[in-house]
């Protein structure tokens, strides 16, 4: 067993199960205990290994107990190329109140590292397209020289030849610059006209012309070197990029968003609609077969497509907080629907997981698809607002009249007042006010004693 030969364990287990009949154990129990031992036999050690893995655990467990950010930071790097074992681990260090920030160009390490404050830092070397030559030369020019002040600092200090055009956009992609003041993301990649380069070439070009004077300056009668007195050019005026084109760009040059989730900002609507996630779909999908089911998430990719026949069809790729995964639709529910399909639309979907038409296998048929920033309005008709009686002040009740009063829409509202230590509870209904949904909510959080549910 220790050496997991099977063909010798197939053997023993006659002599194992003949030796236990004749000492009066049953046969059908002495098979069951032996493929027992057989099933542990796939991961079974002799005991100086099981010892020595002990011991490895118990360190583990100890660094995790009493230096956890650290420890996190060790197994975010160790599995730095399995994104979706990065996302579980980054979630991990939010449910432990341990703060991943994006890569700074000031603070960053080669790999993910803790900070003064206690929180997880990016790695220069993790972003694509960057590499581990140009993120040492970063890291050993802002050790010896100390903080990079501006992306023209940045440019005329590093070597060049080290971090290239390619490095510089990654950086600006993933966050790497956002600690220099007054400027955001898209102004590096701002252009003039379509003929013009982007900003950071011309960065690029300062920088190189700066570096090329200094290096050919000769030294003065007196022995010292010229100060080099170069004004450096002015950040070009443009609007900052959309937060989902920022997202977007970062999770290409990371591989998972870093500064939050497309989906972020529709988490009340996937908490009240939604049934399943993308991972429960994937992982345990015989579980809800023949279920009605409720999903959203992010276009991440599109195909329209022709089949052999002639028939058009479409493929799009998802993704929730916990996931992505690929769905089809054929014939009618193509035509019909595949306007929904657009890289970057959030959207909710409703379906039902059956066999496939043809074999065993199960898949998930889609029966309808809405845009998720229009679901709230769409397919909210009421918000019933729970009120235990012992939580009404007149605080809550000048609040509450305020948002009632100042929002308007399709929405009806229904109060749920309750006295649990007298087991007496009345609804009702507001005298025909209808309200706005989303705003409405949004206006809720700040009245956490107040739930609701949605109808």
């Amino acid at each position: 067993m220790g050496k997991k030969d099977m063909d010798i364990m197939r053997e023993q287990k006659v002599i194992f199960v003949e030796g236990a009949e004749e000492k009066g154990i049953d046969k059908k129990k002495a098979e069951e205990v032996f493929n027992t031992m057989m099933e542990f036999a796939k991961y079974g050690f002799n005991r100086s290994h099981s010892a020595a893995y002990s011991v490895i655990a118990y360190q583990t467990a100890y660094v995790k107990a009493h230096y956890p950010a650290e420890y996190m930071a060790a197994v975010l790097t160790h599995n730095l190329k399995d994104i979706k074992k990065i996302a579980f681990f980054v979630d991990e260090c939010k449910r432990q109140e341990i703060n991943v920030l994006g890569p700074d160009i000031n603070e960053s390490d080669l790999n993910f590292m803790v900070n003064a404050k206690g929180e997880i830092r990016f790695g220069l070397a993790a972003i694509k397209n960057v590499g581990e030559n140009a993120a040492r030369s970063i890291i050993e020019e802002q050790r010896k020289n100390g903080d990079f002040t501006s992306i023209f600092d940045f440019a005329k200090r590093v070597n060049l030849r080290s971090v290239n055009k390619r490095s510089f956009e990654a950086l600006a992609m993933a966050g790497a610059f956002d600690s220099f003041k007054n400027t955001h993301r898209a102004q590096y990649f701002y252009r003039e006209n379509t003929e013009d380069s982007i900003f950071l070439e011309k960065v690029i070009k300062f920088a190189g012309s700066y570096q090329e004077k200094e290096n050919s300056m000769q030294a003065s009668l007196f022995g010292g070197m010229d100060e080099i007195e170069v004004q450096d050019p002015d950040m070009p005026d443009c609007p900052p990029w959309s937060k989902i084109e920022q997202l977007k760009k970062e999770k290409e040059v990371t591989g998972f968003y870093m500064s939050g989730h497309p989906l972020e900002d529709f988490q009340l609507e996937i908490n009240h609609f939604c049934n399943i996630t993308l991972t429960d779909i994937k992982d345990n999908m015989a579980k809800y077969k023949n279920m009605a089911i409720t999903f959203a998430g992010i276009v991440t990719s599109v195909a329209h497509r022709t089949s052999k026949t002639g028939k058009p069809f479409g493929t799009f790729t998802l993704e929730d907080f916990s996931d992505q995964h690929q769905f089809f639709l054929f014939s009618e529910d193509y035509l019909k629907r595949k306007h929904f399909l657009v890289e970057g639309s959030s959207l909710l979907i409703k379906g039902q997981i059956s066999e496939r038409r043809y074999g065993d296998d199960l898949e998930v048929r889609i029966n309808s698809i809405k845009i998720l920033a229009e679901v709230l309005e769409n397919m909210t008709s009421e918000i019933l607002l729970k009120l235990p009686l012992t939580t009404i002040t007149d605080e809550i009740v000048a609040g509450l009249s305020d948002i009632v009063e100042t929002s308007n829409g399709n929405c009806k509202l229904k109060f749920h007042i309750s006295d649990p230590g007298q087991n007496i509870s009345v609804e009702m209904p507001s005298s025909g006010k209808t309200v706005d949904a989303a705003s409405f909510i949004k206006k809720l959080e700040e009245f956490p004693d107040v739930k609701y549910k949605l109808t």
